[in-house]
């Protein structure tokens, strides 16, 4: 054979080997749900998997390292080089199916959009159904956002249906903004050809587990986002910008919300931990685990514990605090254009590495979105911080009024960060008014009666007033469909007693039904129901780890539906693992907290378990204003739409309770040793609305 020849042989063999390994690279790795004594278990390629994994397609060989095994997308946007670099470090991805949805303008009775959407994902799963690296397909993200149309689950049941004809190897599911009953019942009729649900969760993580439960999900689950507080869950300043937790306080939360959900729940096969780089929502900061500058932030040493069992050999700076003016976010700071102002920054590094911190002034953002919408970031402001030390600067307020946020970066040598941010309002008055900072159709002419027209003093002795109150008794809907661990009893002076000028309703650890606590829920349904008005109460909240006391309102017809399409109004939640930090907040179809879009406004008081303090509502057909000794620390607007934003034009009438755990009041456990809890009232009242419009 002449050497020609010899070139062409030794080409096509190459031709061939290359052809082979490719095909081979092309072979899928079959992936499938078994059910167990106790719950679930995933297998890929035969074998037990539980998914460490993260969203986002940064710092993949980084997430390998620290123990990670896959990642989450959002659609297929590159997703031949994703999928071809995660098989060359052993990862696997969970691939996302991009699906248009209604707050962005898509209409499901669209067919022909609707079958042109559905030939777009065909082509799309065609495209990488047999790569190794895929381990299940995602439709759409949080298709239940802000959404009214039903047949968006037909059109979700017509994708997973044809994934299971086109794809038999790979599972197959949709990510559901939080945990709604509502939506799983749907799901459950609508999309049996889903293998699983996943459930997107940042707060109430570790009541995940019970809510699954709670809706009667009977399949597998995995958590697909999950991560800090949200910024629709936690407190807020007067001018409505949301405190953002310290790289410390995350790592905490992270840790503590994994292990009590996902770190035990054997109905989850695992999760994917938001966000594996960096975005801007709301801050720079909030949600990645990186920052712009690709450092770590502690909450990345937390993912190596969770996933590996070990801490890092190097770990992240510690931020223990962050002062403005010598105080925290939630002193909610005011300064005075111009004038200058002490910044300090207190944190310790356990691996005694040389510390270096940078500054930031920000505008506060106003490019506000939902659902992980793209925002902008604000223009950085030069010129008005001077750093006098590794751990101290010097700040001259902005002459201009107006919101802004202050942030602090203390690196050391090894990409390691911790962050905080401070949000600040710059005015020239004291206690600045923030009717400014409100839509201007909010009306503000309105004015309430000077004496109450109907009122409970507590000036009397024994059970309360049976002409104003009556009880709602037991534990239904799984614990009042919050999981709550209470008995609510009724008429019973254990529970609720009026003694001494005061309203105290007691919880005590105490079998009763089932329940471990008995405690009391007083309502005025039908004996005091009202529509606009002032709504005050003046109350001291009990001390302790486990308990959830309640001022508040609900609907007394229900006429736009069950929970929370006809409305709930929040004069006074707080809970016991937080103490001195209350809340008001109200609740529509269109806002609350299972979509991420919750209308809440938090202030810190000094001894809420100590002394009285006043909670007020303003109730008008315009807006409902928050208030806490007098001070407004809340405000929403009617936006003259529909009642899935404004409900608040029927009779509502009071309740006063105190529950004990709960994926909210339970979220870090239950001290045992603070029984019996006791909620004091001092008075209710409700004062006529005039309109002097």
């Amino acid at each position: 054979m002449n050497l020609p020849n010899i070139l062409v042989m030794v080409i096509l063999n190459a031709l061939l080997f290359v052809k082979a390994d490719y095909a081979r690279a092309q072979t899928p790795i079959s992936v499938e749900i078994i059910k167990t004594e106790t719950g679930y278990k995933l297998l890929r390629g035969g074998k037990p998997y539980f998914i460490k994994g993260a969203g986002g397609t940064n710092y993949m060989d980084k997430l390998r390292n620290y123990g990670g095994n896959s990642i989450r997308t959002w659609s297929t946007h590159e997703g031949q080089r994703i999928l071809d670099e995660a098989h060359k470090l052993g990862l696997s991805v969970t691939m996302g199916l991009a699906m248009a949805t209604e707050r962005h303008g898509f209409d499901y009775n669209d067919k022909v959009a609707v079958a042109r959407q559905l030939e777009r994902v065909r082509q799309e799963i065609l495209q990488f159904k047999d790569h190794p690296a895929l381990l299940a397909w995602g439709i759409g993200n949080e298709l239940n956002l802000h959404y009214r149309n039903p047949k968006v689950w037909d059109a979700v049941e017509e994708v997973a249906s044809m994934i299971q004809d086109l794809d038999p190897n790979h599972l197959v599911t949709t990510m559901l903004a939080g945990v709604n009953k509502k939506e799983i019942d749907l799901i459950k009729a609508k999309c049996p050809s889903l293998d699983l649900i996943a459930v997107q969760v940042y707060g109430g993580l570790a009541s995940v587990p019970a809510q699954i439960r709670s809706t009667g999900w009977d399949k597998a689950y995995i958590v697909t986002e999950w991560g800090p507080t949200g910024h629709w869950e936690g407190p807020q300043t007067p001018w409505h910008a949301s405190i953002e937790e310290s790289s410390k306080e995350k790592a905490a939360v992270y840790k503590s919300r994994y292990e009590a959900s996902i770190g035990q729940d054997k109905s989850c096969l695992g999760s994917y931990v938001f966000l594996w780089g960096q975005k801007q929502e709301r801050t720079p900061t909030w949600y990645g685990l990186f920052t712009e500058a690709g450092e770590e932030n502690e909450v990345v040493d937390v993912m190596h514990y969770l996933w590996k069992g070990k801490w890092p050999k190097n770990r992240a700076p510690r931020l223990d605090s962050l002062l403005l003016d010598g105080k925290k976010s939630l002193d909610f700071i005011y300064l005075k254009p111009g004038q200058n102002y002490d910044v300090a920054v207190f944190v310790t590094d356990s691996d005694k590495d040389k510390l270096r911190t940078r500054w930031e002034i920000l505008h506060e953002s106003t490019d506000l979105k939902e659902g992980g919408d793209r925002e902008s970031r604000p223009a950085r402001i030069e010129g008005l911080l001077t750093a006098l030390s590794h751990d101290k600067a010097l700040l001259v307020a902005p002459q201009q009024e107006g919101a802004y946020r202050l942030f602090v970066y203390v690196t050391d040598d090894h990409n390691h960060v911790a962050t905080a941010n401070i949000p600040f309002f710059v005015s020239t008055t004291e206690n600045p008014s923030h009717n400014t900072l409100q839509p201007p159709h909010a009306s503000n002419s309105y004015q309430f009666s000077e004496t109450a027209f109907w009122a409970d003093e507590f000036n009397y002795t024994g059970l309360p007033d049976s002409t104003k109150w009556s009880y709602d008794v037991g534990s239904k809907h799984n614990g009042w469909g919050n999981s709550e661990l209470q008995y609510y009893t009724d008429a019973n002076l254990n529970n609720v007693l009026v003694s001494n000028g005061t309203l105290k309703i007691t919880a005590l650890k105490e079998k009763m039904e089932d329940m471990d606590y008995t405690s009391a829920r007083l309502v005025s349904r039908h004996k005091g129901d009202f529509l606009y008005g002032r709504f005050e109460a003046r109350a001291k909240v009990p001390r302790g780890r486990g308990t959830w006391p309640a001022i508040w309102m609900l609907p007394t017809e229900w006429k736009y539906g069950g929970w929370p399409n006809s409305g709930e109004i929040d004069i006074l939640e707080h809970v016991g693992y937080d103490q001195d930090v209350v809340h008001i907040s109200v609740h529509t179809k269109a806002y609350h907290h299972s979509i991420h879009t919750q209308k809440t406004a938090t202030k810190k008081i000094e001894a809420a378990s100590d002394d009285f303090h006043l909670y007020r509502i303003d109730w008008t057909p315009d807006h409902i204003k928050g208030f806490v000794d007098d001070i407004e620390i809340f405000h929403f607007s009617n936006e003259k739409k529909t009642f899935k934003e404004w409900p608040f034009d029927q009779n509502f009438h009071w309740l006063l309770n105190l529950a004990v755990g709960g994926f909210w009041g339970g979220q870090k456990g239950i001290d045992s040793s603070i029984f019996p809890a006791i909620l004091e009232i001092d008075y209710v009242r409700v004062y006529n609305l005039k309109n002097t419009d």
